[in-house]
């Protein structure tokens, strides 16, 4: 038997759906109505549709119920109706009294990948030239800041200020300075951390790491959250951690989402090996968060830097935002010039709008698809969108299976075929980055 279930962290909600038999059992105390739907879309893949302005909680408790019964219990006296579209989608409508008043697309809360950032307001980052006359330490001085982070090689420096003021001013003065570049420094969210999505037993990947010294490994660099162990015979996979933000003990109780990131990594990677054999495919954990919430396009690049240095020619950048950061596209393109290839996640919000470092030209954008081969109702879709692939990924950890699905997750999948390609056939990068954009499907009209 194949059960999915939910459990709201903070929260005594839990929904469990067989996903065989289609029975349903709940057990919900005083759930906001908007939190149950959206399981509900997560679980069974369902489009939501609801009247807009419904509201309210949600409190039953029940065992082993059909649909129809489940659906009655968790509504109440809202009326439902579950259809089959014209795109062969299965949509439950949601409504008071007429299915016409159901016209506002549910968006689902655990898409995986909600990119926001958001300008660092009493920080800099400063870009010293070979032949600057101060150094960063006189620098941070006659300017009242402190050093907190650093790029070795680069001597590009991150300085924080008392407030917003001060870094104001700041940027003012080094304006016109001819022997320093001065860019903005953005915080960058975790991407959405899964939620308790227990799927009881399912298959792990069955590929496993090599161990041919005489064979050169092709290695992915994962900027992204802890990487904890990924289960027997697939830890081999991967190289030992790097970190940028510093030492970090991620949680016991479930993956963190570079974890989430990895395995799915390795599903791509089985995709090229018809799901099983040996690959000298390595993933190299860049830890570029530590046991912070929140990051910065400084430490993203840190992040990048660090993966190229550790031999990493495949880089996958799960993580993103609105705003464009020069300092990191320039990282970016200066290790695209030189072989590297950047796979990153185009964004959960629907639409066409640019999401950074995705919408980079030297980068490889990837969008999720959905079971009729369009594009996923939560999924951005802008024209920088090289390609899409599905979005929903099983993942093990302590001996039960989650469910991450979002454009994170389509992301870590193409960077696991990439490296398959690469590792297989031999070929430079760049031809199987070009083999890689013309083979996968892409949006309608990009």
């Amino acid at each position: 038997m194949f059960w999915a279930s939910l459990g709201q962290a903070a929260s005594s909600g839990k929904l469990n759906w067989d996903l065989e038999s289609g029975k349903v059992a709940a057990t919900l105390r005083n759930e906001p109505l908007s939190r149950v739907l959206s399981d509900i879309s997560v679980l069974t893949g369902w489009d939501v549709m609801v009247e807009p302005g419904l509201g309210g909680s949600v409190s039953t408790r029940f065992e082993a119920l059909p649909v129809s019964q489940a659906l009655r219990r968790i509504l109440g006296d809202l009326n439902f109706a579950l259809l089959t579209g014209e795109d062969r989608r299965q949509k439950l409508y949601i409504y008071r009294n007429s299915i016409r008043s159901a016209t506002e697309t549910l968006r689902s809360a655990k898409a995986g990948l909600h990119l926001k950032s958001r300008r660092i307001e009493n920080e800099i980052i400063v870009t010293l030239a070979p032949d600057s006359p101060e150094t960063i330490e006189e620098l941070a001085e006659r300017l009242g800041a402190e050093v907190v982070g650093k790029i070795d090689g680069l001597s590009a420096y991150r300085l924080r200020f008392k407030d917003a003021e001060d870094a104001g001013d700041a940027r003012i003065e080094l304006t016109s300075v001819d022997y320093l570049e001065v860019s903005d420094n953005y915080e960058v969210d975790i991407p959405a951390r899964l939620a308790s999505l227990n799927f009881g037993a399912a298959l792990m990947p069955r590929i496993r790491a090599n161990s041919n010294p005489g064979q050169e490994n092709v290695v992915i660099g994962l900027v992204d959250t802890p990487v904890q162990s990924i289960g027997p015979g697939l830890s081999e996979f991967l190289l030992p951690t790097v970190s940028v933000a510093g030492k970090s003990v991620p949680p016991s109780d479930e993956p963190t989402h570079g974890t989430t990131m990895a395995e799915t990594m390795l599903r791509g990677l089985e995709m090229v090996n018809d799901g099983s054999g040996s690959s000298n495919v390595r993933i190299l954990p860049v830890d570029v968060y530590g046991s912070e919430p929140i990051t910065s396009t400084f430490q993203v690049a840190a992040g990048v830097v660090a993966a190229i240095d550790s031999g990493a020619s495949i880089v996958n950048l799960s993580l993103g935002g609105q705003e464009t950061a020069p300092f990191l596209q320039n990282i970016i393109q200066d290790a695209h010039q030189q072989g590297a290839l950047f796979i990153s996640a185009a964004g959960n919000e629907p639409g066409k709008h640019d999401i950074f470092p995705a919408a980079y030209p030297e980068v490889l954008a990837v969008t999720s698809s959905d079971q009729t081969g369009g594009v996923a109702s939560y999924a951005n879709s802008g024209n920088f969108v090289d390609v899409m692939v599905p979005g929903r990924s099983f993942v093990h950890y302590n001996g039960e299976t989650y469910l991450i699905h979002g454009t994170s997750a389509s992301a870590a999948y193409v960077s696991g075929i990439t490296a398959g390609i690469a590792a297989t056939s031999g070929l430079p990068l760049h031809e199987v980055e070009q083999q890689v954009r013309t083979s996968l499907p892409k949006p309608p009209g990009n």
